[in-house]
């Protein structure tokens, strides 16, 4: 064993810090694997029966930072075993630091899914729609769409892109991607998305056109929707016309002369 030529004091206080890392650890990674089940089979139903208001998220971090005996170089003396008790040191850090990057996605996913409530109950949404995915930084985002019935054209319907901080603030400016949307007899007219989020450029409006197709597909309207349309709206503050048509391109939409924008489902 690594640490046959420390002394016992000095073993039994690295080991007794690694098992509490370990422990920890553990309990981490089976939470998130439920997590993870829920969010790969986007189980609304599930996500509807959990209490969050009962999980004290910053506890895990309270209960982490209690539990994790401080183990510096200078708590020890150098001597023959320096070498094995440096190894235990850099094998602790890395431990402690999966276990915060852990903690951080698990914060991260629970939080997704009280934005998902927040939107339920802040517009008393009954008939909800859901997706999740991961944006370019690999965090969670869910595609919520407030209602799913459309039957009157001047009738705006709301796909909102929500990743944890939407239930904070209290607020869909900056906090979330809303992408305003008309039902038009046989399309549905992009009217406005409102991209002016805290995290730019990360994939949310891509996330949101390319889920349209199944998202119109789960809509109760009167008769099939053909086409997808809408005009580039240019946010100067955000981003630049030809950066605009560029990313509506990308996204399978033709573009035409007068910045209307158009595609087949």
């Amino acid at each position: 064993m690594v640490y046959n030529k420390c002394r016992k004091k000095r073993r039994i206080k690295i080991e007794a810090s690694m098992n509490d890392l370990i422990s920890i650890h553990n309990i981490l990674h089976e939470k998130i694997y439920r997590l993870k089940e829920i969010v790969d089979f986007n189980d609304i139903k599930k996500i509807l029966e959990m209490d969050l208001s009962e999980i004290n998220i910053e506890n895990i971090l309270l209960n982490t930072e209690k539990n994790i005996c401080p183990l510096k170089c200078i708590n020890f003396k150098k001597g023959k075993c320096k070498s094995c008790i440096d190894e235990a040191i850099k094998r602790h850090d890395y431990l402690k630091e999966k276990i915060q990057t852990d903690i951080s996605k698990y914060n991260q996913y629970i939080n997704t899914f009280k934005d998902i409530f927040y939107l339920k109950n802040e517009y008393n949404i009954e008939d909800l729609f859901i997706k999740f995915g991961f944006d370019k930084n690999y965090d969670l985002v869910c595609l919520v769409c407030d209602n799913m019935n459309y039957y009157n054209n001047d009738e705006k319907g709301n796909v909102y892109i929500v990743y944890g901080n939407l239930n904070k603030t209290k607020s869909e400016y900056k906090s979330s991607l809303k992408m305003e949307f008309k039902y038009k007899d046989d399309y549905i007219y992009i009217d406005k998305i409102n991209a002016s989020t805290d995290k730019l450029r990360c994939g949310h409006a891509t996330f949101a056109l390319s889920n349209l197709k199944t998202l119109i597909r789960n809509m109760k309207l009167p008769r099939p929707v053909d086409y997808i349309k809408g005009y580039v709206n240019e946010n100067k503050k955000y981003i630049k016309r030809k950066d605009l048509i560029k990313f509506y391109k990308k996204n399978g939409f033709f573009v035409y002369q007068d910045l209307a924008f158009e595609k087949n489902i």
